[in-house]
C-alpha cells in the first residue's frame, strides 16, 4: 500500500472529496481525526458528495436512505447490504494523505 497526497489541507472544512487515481473518496473530520470512505453507496452507487450528507460519523445516501459508519464503512441502515470501503488517513505536514 502507498500513501496518496489528496491535496487537501489538514485544516479544511469537513467533508472533502478527493480522487485516488480514479477512486472517489470522501474525507470527514470526526472526533478530532480525519476519516476516509469511498464516495459511493454500495446499494445504487450514488455519491455521498452529490446525493448524500454527513451527520457526525454517519454517511447518509439520500438516493434510498442507506446509512454507513464512516469509521469502518459498515452498514448502519439499508437498503444497502454491503459495507463501503474505508481508508486509513494521516496528516503529513499541512496536508491529508489517504492510503490506497
Amino acid at each position: 500500500m502507498e500513501w496518496y497526497d489528496t491535496g487537501i489541507p489538514a485544516n479544511a472544512a469537513s467533508p472533502q472529496r478527493a480522487n485516488l487515481s480514479g477512486t472517489p473518496v470522501i474525507l470527514v473530520h470526526v472526533d478530532g481525526a480525519w476519516l476516509a470512505v469511498e464516495d459511493r453507496c454500495s446499494h445504487a452507487g450514488c455519491a455521498f458528495s452529490d446525493d448524500g450528507e454527513i451527520d457526525g460519523q454517519i454517511a447518509i445516501c439520500n438516493c434510498h436512505g442507506s446509512e454507513f459508519d464512516v469509521r469502518s464503512g459498515a452498514v448502519i441502515a439499508g437498503p444497502a447490504d454491503r459495507p463501503i470501503r474505508s481508508y486509513r488517513t494521516r496528516q503529513t505536514g499541512e496536508r491529508l494523505e489517504v492510503e490506497r
